[in-house]
């Protein structure tokens, strides 16, 4: 499996700036929608995503070695 890159990266940068920006999204951030138009859950949404990608780039490179 390749490296996840792009739109599917979880590198530090990105973690750093989707907690920030989940952290404004609940301070200035529009009230509690439901789950498909609230902001914040399709920020947890994208961030889990991304870190599952990881965590399965990282399994493929521990079998192969």
């Amino acid at each position: 499996m390749d490296k996840p890159r792009g739109q599917d990266s979880f590198s530090r940068s990105y973690r750093f700036f989707a907690r920030i920006e989940y952290i404004l999204l609940h301070v200035f951030g529009p009230s509690t929608g439901n789950g498909r138009n609230d902001p914040r859950v399709r920020n947890r949404r994208e961030y889990e995503r991304r870190r599952e990608l990881h965590e399965q780039w990282l399994a493929s490179q521990g079998s192969s070695t």
